[in-house]
């Protein structure tokens, strides 16, 4: 058999106090503890909002240095630069119009429902009154007059008298209920016309911004047009390809070392999702990694995947939007860095949704399908990179395109 072991000698009976003396010390570290825990939490806030600060702070900057050396180098490509910048601004007016205007339709479909509501019950609140009225007037002025004058025995006049009593309640209730429910329908039509104001102006700010869009379009038409007639020969497309790469390595290489301070951290680092990304865009492939573009020297260092107009683009997995710009050759651009020198790049975007430091998660819109940066149609380019030098994307991603 097994022999129990031997249980320590007992000195003396249990002692609540003697117990809560020793526990004191831990209770009070604890305690304090606790009451760390909020400060702690708003001064990590604090630093996250610092940081998010310095991140675009360094990245307005760079910027700022691009937009200059553009403005200087290349005047029709500044030109195309701030035409591009400036319908995606109007565009994304509009779609913030379109929301208000929406959710302004919505309160005034609300508040005609609330009218009619209150009618009816104004009608019926009416009609249960004229019908108290009009028994009022048949029983004579006198109601309670002609009770008291009535031969009836007491307990009868008694039983008579309470009820004329919650008649007449009942018939100042009604009164009141008429008097409240036409109050709530002057709010309600004032509501209405607020609205009704509200949505001729939007309609107003919509028709402004749809004549500068279309005033934008037609300037960048132009610029594009003189854009390409500069183009003379495939060895000034070579020459003009070859430029816009030197920008975009120059660009990544810039920003590598503007946010080398601020790494991006993930519960699941970026090299272990290889084989599960979903594609920013459903759509057919124009232009595959590792083809031919122009001549044998120049070949695509990502997919080109064809889309309608306004298609939403997704991020690919979880990160921070390092740049949200413009870039001479690729247009309207965002470039998301996901941690372990990996980036995605999503490029001739129509509008911007996200801007730089901004944190996002997979399938997140970032922008959507557009022409810009010269484009004769609208489509999505997408890179993705580590250590900044283009990878095959064709592997990272579920399905082939």
């Amino acid at each position: 058999m097994f022999n129990r072991p031997a249980q320590p000698a007992r000195t003396g009976c249990y002692n609540p106090a003697l117990a809560m003396n020793a526990l004191r010390p831990l209770l009070l570290a604890l305690f304090a503890l606790t009451a760390l825990l909020p400060a702690a939490a708003a001064l990590g806030d604090t630093a996250k909002e610092k940081e998010l600060a310095e991140v675009r702070q360094r990245i307005s900057s760079l910027q700022k240095t691009m937009t200059s050396q553009l403005a200087t180098r290349d005047r029709l490509s500044a030109r195309l630069r701030e035409n591009e910048l400036l319908i995606n601004d109007l565009r994304r007016n509009l779609s913030r119009l379109r929301d208000e205007r929406s959710q302004s339709e919505k309160r005034f479909d609300a508040l005609e429902q609330q009218a009619g509501e209150r009618r009816a019950a104004l009608a019926g609140e009416h009609e249960a009154l004229a019908s108290q009225l009009r028994t009022a007037y048949v029983n004579g002025r006198q109601e309670r007059l002609k009770l008291l004058l009535s031969p009836e025995d007491p307990a009868s006049l008694g039983r008579l008298m309470v009820y004329y009593q919650y008649f007449n309640d009942n018939r100042l209730s009604r009164i009141e209920s008429v008097e409240e429910h036409l109050r709530e329908l002057s709010v309600i039509a004032e509501q209405t016309r607020q609205e009704t104001d509200r949505l001729q102006r939007l309609e107003n700010e919509r028709a402004a911004e749809l004549a500068s869009l279309e005033q934008a379009r037609k300037e960048r038409a132009e610029v594009v047009a003189a854009l390409n007639a500069r183009i003379a020969s495939s060895s000034q497309d070579i020459e003009r390809l070859q430029a816009e790469e030197t920008a975009l390595v120059t660009l990544i290489k810039e920003l590598s070392e503007a946010l080398a301070e601020f790494p991006v951290a993930s519960q699941e680092p970026f090299g272990q999702l290889k084989g599960k990304l979903a594609w920013p865009v459903a759509g057919a492939k124009l232009a595959g990694y590792g083809q031919s573009r122009a001549g044998p020297r120049l070949k695509w260092n990502g997919v080109l995947i064809g889309a309608d107009s306004g298609t939403p683009v997704r991020a690919i997995a979880h990160g921070r939007v390092a740049f949200s710009d413009w870039l001479s050759g690729l247009g309207l651009i965002v470039i998301v860095d996901h941690g372990d020198n990996y980036l995605s790049l999503y490029a001739h975007n129509g509008t911007l949704t996200r801007e730089a430091g901004d944190w996002i998660d997979a399938g997140d819109v970032v922008a959507t399908v557009g022409d810009t940066g010269g484009q004769a149609r609208a489509a999505l380019y997408f890179e993705m990179r580590r250590n900044k030098k283009p990878m095959n994307p064709g592997p990272w991603f579920r399905k082939r395109l």
